[in-house]
């Protein structure tokens, strides 16, 4: 195996430059970097992880233990742990106690600390009545309490716990039983030695107490499931079976569809959170992936910042209702819908089978694309037949009251609805002169997205801090975000790994004015004057302009034309940058994508993005606005919203962002999420917010950036042009 003292002899430099290059620090020449880059790789070095490691010291490395890796609830923990521990450059190493071994777990923790690890979580397999510390160091010495944390199963011994609340998930299961009027029912539990499952079984068990209701509770263990799963049917099948565990369900519901050829078994169960609907069971859902990724920030805080470990117990799911707000209808057999051509339709047209089947109304979805759909719905008899539109949230000020009916006066209880939106969406996306007339469906917002294997290039970083005496980093300025959009541009460096430094997404007219607007606004706060004017021959609109143009060089000439293509640019590696809406970047993981594991994201330049995306409102025009409410509703409700956002889109409600199988597959949508209470670009007159056209305004605006860009005009021109047509259109004195 090739060694430091190889690397350095073949690339003629000293050891010391050698482990300087491999630890990229910046104090080495590129011409260095890559005789020694050369060097590794001719050679095939190797570097020894666990070597680095122990010279380390510690705490790059967190232990796990579980139970088994084959259940879901397990699975979807080691998930959130094993994301979040990446993220801030820890390893993980999981081991198992082989379904609640004492003796496996002791061998366990002593593997992870023959690693040296910082800090292990673990799902204890001891009895948690006992008083007394199980765990040892070499020595016979009790194992010292900040490098262990109690997962899910408390013990008396440590105050260093994380899980949910049983106590309340039994009782709530048992009221299921109360409201259903069961009188003879199975509780399936694990052992009642775990701190979990006895709180489950006796707060379920309290809850039934005075009820009529016999239940007939077994335990068993992930071996004996089977055996203990065929006692629940030894006798009479009971009306419902109640378990505490996902994996014991499954179990029951394999045995029971296999051997029984009766009705269905109604099965209430303790599960994971599930993202997309599933009809097995009745699930009353704990979010294990947020546990994890909880578990593991508690342990890396502690090393890193040395914040103590405290007890925490997490909300639980509950009982997510897929067919919120769903109401039948005798009167109306089908919903039309209106929508922007977007990557939500895709998603929702299959969700909205979910509708029609517990509603009894079907739901038919046309698409347009956006000039088109503006033109159709500034006629009354071109959406007379649409029941619910979903339109660009650019339009909300001018059609609001024109074409919508307000929500609250179709059914009053919809005010509460927006308080489980992204703060900042429901004054974009709903309200307009004190009335609701929509709710956010897909609200997005510009962010950057980078090649982070390209920014984090030691080679790279020093050829960049070489020629422009900067650091290498994400941009916080359009003037910085140019210089590194060309030094990432063969044409202008022959040694970009890469042709383009960005992409530019120019399409249409209004596509067009995105471009610009980013720019604007990483300038100012917003398009008017201290007067309310807006004034598009300033200074900041022509370094804007200017911006955008010189960009042009550093991009395919063959531009994108809509947000779609830009992703896909993106993706397949050819390019550094990009700026794209939050509902478009799903496509950047396309099943084509060349850039997955390298994709880098942050705010948009200036920190003061555009918001995109639209919302669902009821047409004026429709018969059956209750009905037609109750559909936005659903659709905008938090298990749909995530639901679709898994699919490609994105979630207006707060929830779908504690859904770490959302967020570990899409991470920017959180910065999205937080990114909306700094969007103040606003486009809509202050002082006149419903006279103002932003449709109209957007086209003016976007002929002058296409004059200037494709040569037709100089900046200072195509903007005084834009400016004089502004102000004879909106009538500017």
């Amino acid at each position: 195996m090739a060694t430091i003292l190889d690397i350095a002899k073949r690339a003629g430099v000293s050891q010391g430059t050698v482990s300087n290059v491999l630890n990229q620090k910046c104090n080495v020449s590129s011409e260095k970097i890559k005789k020694v880059m050369d060097a590794a790789i001719e050679l095939g070095y190797i570097p020894d992880e666990r070597a680095k490691l122990l010279r380390k010291g510690h705490t790059n490395l967190l232990g796990i233990i579980v139970p088994n890796i084959h259940s879901k609830q397990y699975i979807e923990f080691y998930s959130g742990f094993k994301t979040y521990a990446t993220d801030h450059k820890y390893d993980v190493l999981i081991q198992f106690s082989n379904e609640n071994s004492p003796e496996a777990e002791i061998e366990a923790v002593k593997q992870i600390r023959s690693y040296m690890a910082g800090g292990i979580a673990v799902f204890t397999s001891f009895n948690t009545p006992s008083s007394s510390n199980p765990y040892t160091d070499d020595l016979g010495n009790p194992l010292k309490n900040e490098q262990l944390l109690f997962v899910d199963r408390n013990v008396s011994y440590s105050d260093h716990f994380i899980g949910f609340d049983y106590k309340a998930a039994g009782k709530h299961l048992a009221l299921k039983a109360m409201e259903q009027n069961f009188t003879d029912i199975c509780l399936l539990t694990g052992s009642l030695n775990f701190s979990n499952e006895r709180n489950f079984y006796y707060s379920f068990m309290d809850t039934l107490s005075e009820s009529n209701c016999h239940v007939r509770h077994i335990q068993t263990d992930a071996y004996r499931k089977l055996q203990n799963t065929m006692k629940l049917f030894d006798s009479k099948i009971p009306q419902a079976v109640f378990i505490s565990n996902y994996d014991f369900a499954e179990g029951v519901k394999d045995i029971y569809s296999t051997l029984f050829f009766s009705k269905a078994l109604p099965i209430y169960t303790v599960s994971p959170l599930f993202t997309m609907p599933e009809n097995d069971f009745i699930k009353y859902e704990l979010n294990y992936r947020k546990l994890g990724t909880l578990s593991a920030k508690k342990l890396i805080d502690n090393l890193e910042k040395s914040v103590p470990i405290s007890s925490q117990y997490l909300d639980n799911s509950g009982f997510r209702n897929w067919n919120s707000n769903i109401i039948s209808s005798n009167k109306c057999r089908e919903l039309n819908i209106l929508m922007l051509d977007t990557p939500t339709v895709y998603s929702i047209r299959h969700l909205s089978r979910l509708f029609t089947k517990y509603s009894g109304i079907t739901i038919n979805i046309t698409t347009y694309p956006y000039h088109e759909m503006y033109r159709l719905i500034s006629t009354e008899e071109s959406i007379s037949s649409y029941d619910i539109l979903r339109l660009d949230v650019t339009w909300l000020n001018w059609f609001s009251e024109r074409i919508f009916q307000p929500l609250e006066l179709i059914d009053s209880s919809v005010i509460e609805s927006l308080h489980s939106f992204i703060p900042g969406t429901a004054d974009r996306y709903s309200i307009q002169n004190g009335h609701i007339y929509s709710l956010p469906f897909d609200p997005s917002i510009q962010l950057l997205f980078y090649r982070k294997d390209l920014f984090n290039n030691p080679f790279y970083k020093q050829i960049y801090w070489e020629e422009n005496k900067q650091h290498l980093e994400v941009p916080t300025n359009f003037e910085d975000y140019n210089k590194i959009a060309r030094f990432f541009t063969k044409k202008f460096n022959p040694i970009s790994p890469v042709d383009y430094g960005t992409t530019m997404t120019l399409g249409s007219l209004g596509v067009a004015c995105s471009e610009y607007l980013v720019r604007l606004f990483s300038q100012q706060k917003n398009l008017y004057d201290s007067t309310g004017k807006i004034n598009l021959v300033s200074k900041n609109s022509i370094q804007s302009l200017t911006h955008l143009i010189d960009a042009k060089q550093y991009s395919d000439s063959k531009y994108s034309l809509w947000w779609t293509d830009t992703a896909t640019e993106f993706a397949q590696g050819n390019v550094a940058m990009a700026i794209l809406y939050s509902n478009f970047a799903s496509n950047i993981l396309n099943s084509s994508s060349k850039i997955i594991g390298n994709i880098g994201y942050a705010n948009t330049p200036g920190n003061n993005p555009a918001i995109g995306g639209g919302y669902l409102g009821v047409s004026k025009m429709s018969n059956y606005p209750q009905e037609a409410l109750s559909y936005i509703r659903w659709a905008c409700s938090e298990p749909i919203a995530s639901a679709r956002t898994a699919l490609g889109s994105v979630s207006p409600c707060k929830l779908s962002y504690d859904n770490y199988e959302i967020i570990n597959h899409y991470p920017w949508l959180d910065l999205a999420k937080k990114n909306f209470t700094n969007a103040n670009g606003s486009r809509i007159h202050p002082n006149h917010p419903c006279s103002f056209n932003e449709y109209e305004f957007i086209g003016i605006l976007g002929k002058a950036i296409k004059n200037a860009y494709e040569g037709l005009q100089s900046i200072p021109e195509a903007l005084a042009c834009a400016q004089r047509e502004l102000e004879d259109h909106f009538h500017y004195e």
